[in-house]
């Protein structure tokens, strides 16, 4: 394992063509490349630990799967804050 950067510091990622796919699905949202990369990290890093302190796997261990539930569009164009805090299944 290594350890991330300080927070101030930069990071570097090798962008491929995957990689930019799936950047510019997340950029339909409006957001620029960096908060759709903050995004992500944090909404894995949400799965991964509330997998790790519910139990369901060992600290460290990724799951083989995980899924997300959507509510349906109420019409309300609101973007989510770019950080999850509430636990899976909360409303």
């Amino acid at each position: 394992m290594t350890t991330p950067p300080k927070a101030g510091k930069s990071l570097s990622v090798r962008v491929d063509d995957t990689l930019s796919d799936d950047l510019a699905v997340v950029m339909r949202t409006g957001m620029t490349a960096s908060d759709a990369v903050r995004y992500a990290v944090a909404f894995l890093a949400h799965g991964y630990a509330w997998v790790w302190d519910s139990g369901l796997y060992p600290d460290g261990v990724p799951p083989q799967r995980m899924a997300v539930r959507v509510p349906a569009y109420d019409g309300d164009p609101t973007a989510p804050a770019a950080r999850m805090t509430d636990p899976p299944g909360a409303a």
